[in-house]
């Protein structure tokens, strides 16, 4: 499938910054299933460095600006041809020992009515693998939990969610890893675009990969009980939201700022 990428976030401040530093992975990431036809990242008025490839896999760059500006602007424009690898991350390159994912977060800790959660469907799976769990958790947090925007924020951890049953794709995705850790498989967030199936869908997305010896890394989306297909665009990873965040920043002498993102991802025809 050729998927066609635009992307714009501006920020917005109420008063000019002195200096904006800002922390950009908003690359596609390389492995098995994904070829890069073209790709541009760029942000007005700054100077960028060069592309670093962190421990992880992911590609990240910094720009700098420092004249007294009230707003910034990241331009992404880029296509790209996917394909249908069954949620299987292969050729992925990183440097971390996926047991380090067994670290639980402040987003992704588990209470008692998690771990009863997850005890119960370990027994009702345990002549299974635990990819076979893995399925079965996926389905089941796709069940527990309704999509609700606005009955969550960004730092809402997994177990309000859990007490709530509301939330969105980071909500559904901090629930999953916070039950896979607890059933003592390595498990990581995902932040990447998703082909849009009707208008109400969202182009930016966010879902989990779970680690297994015999395969490697897998990749479910729990809120949309599936694994990834070629509908997906994979970019960046970490424990949990926060550390997965494609864009940090940091502005000097200014105040609050204001968030506008425009995304567009589309099939295009094969080239």
């Amino acid at each position: 499938m050729f998927l066609k990428i635009n992307h714009k976030t501006k920020y917005r401040y109420e008063k000019p910054f002195q200096s904006l530093t800002q922390s950009i992975k908003l690359f596609p990431t390389k492995f098995k299933g994904v070829k890069i036809l073209s790709w541009k990242v760029s942000v007005k008025n700054a100077f960028i460095g060069q592309k670093v490839i962190e421990s992880n896999g992911d590609q990240t760059i910094v720009a700098h600006t420092s004249k007294n500006n009230k707003s910034s602007e990241i331009i992404v424009k880029g296509e790209v041809q996917t394909s249908d690898n069954n949620g299987i991350i292969s050729g992925h390159k990183e440097k971390i020992n996926p047991l380090v994912y067994l670290r639980e977060t402040d987003l992704t800790k588990s209470d008692s009515g998690i771990k009863k959660f997850v005890s119960k469907l370990l027994a009702k799976n345990k002549k299974k693998n635990k990819l076979s769990f893995a399925h079965s958790l996926n389905s089941a947090i796709f069940d527990y939990i309704e999509y609700s925007s606005g009955a969550s924020e960004i730092s809402t951890p997994a177990i309000n969610i859990f007490n709530s049953r509301k939330g969105v794709c980071q909500d559904f995705a901090h629930l999953m890893i916070s039950a896979s850790i607890y059933a003592g498989i390595p498990a990581r967030y995902v932040v990447g675009y998703l082909l849009p199936t009707d208008i109400d869908t969202q182009a930016t997305h966010a879902w989990v990969e779970l680690f297994f010896k015999e395969i490697g890394w897998i990749a479910f989306d729990p809120s949309n009980n599936s694994c990834t297909n070629e509908r997906y665009l994979r970019l960046c990873s970490g424990p949990d939201s926060i550390s997965a965040a494609p864009i940090k920043g940091v502005a000097i002498g200014s105040s609050d700022e204001k968030l506008d993102v425009k995304v567009s991802v589309q099939q295009i025809p094969q080239q």
